[in-house]
């Protein structure tokens, strides 16, 4: 029982890929029906079809400038030492443009507040120092990049004896499927 059950499997294993290539004919031939035949070609060459395309962007683009920035040893004067000097200042100047009137302590007592008030205000500004050193700046610019792409290939090739063309969106490999068309060459009506 054994020996026939071997037999048997190897010839199934054996007549299995022609069982297959009939029904493939029986399917080409299904669809030839309605579409025609189709059948294989060798591809001959194949070039690429390469558009070119603009694509917008945006860059980020940095850049050193020099910018003037405040030292660090930099010091405010003394608000209240300036207005004490500006005031006595103010008070002996005031003495003397009033000296020999009735007024004169009111000229000094005007010229302590005018003196007070200069001498604060002047010592209140800064006294600062200044250097230039550089600085990182960036900014977002719009920019364009030019990229290729494949859309396509032209195809050449030869099917019993004569040499086609066609464009297609995929890569075929070595050969191609092609579609054989038959038409009687008389029609007897």
């Amino acid at each position: 029982m054994s020996r026939i059950l071997c037999t048997g499997l190897i010839a199934i294993w054996l007549l299995a890929p022609m069982a297959q290539a009939g029904s493939q004919d029986h399917d080409d031939w299904r669809e030839s029906r309605h579409h025609g035949r189709y059948d294989y070609a060798k591809v001959v060459d194949v070039d690429p079809i390469i558009q070119r395309e603009r694509i917008r962007v945006e860059r980020e683009v940095c850049w050193n400038e020099e910018v003037r920035v405040r030292a660090d040893g930099y010091h405010r004067g003394n608000a209240i030492g300036g207005a004490v000097v500006g005031g006595v200042i103010g008070g002996v100047v005031g003495h003397e443009l009033s000296h020999g009137r009735h007024h004169n302590q009111v000229g000094t007592a005007v010229g302590v507040a005018v003196g007070a008030t200069l001498g604060h205000q002047l010592a209140g500004r800064h006294q600062s120092r200044y250097e230039t050193v550089l600085e990182r700046r960036c900014a977002v610019k719009p920019d364009l990049e030019y990229h290729e792409a494949v859309t396509g290939y032209r195809v050449k090739y030869r099917y019993k004896g004569r040499v086609y063309h066609t464009r297609t969106a995929e890569h075929p490999g070595k050969r191609i499927r092609v579609k054989v068309d038959v038409k009687p060459a008389h029609w007897h009506g």
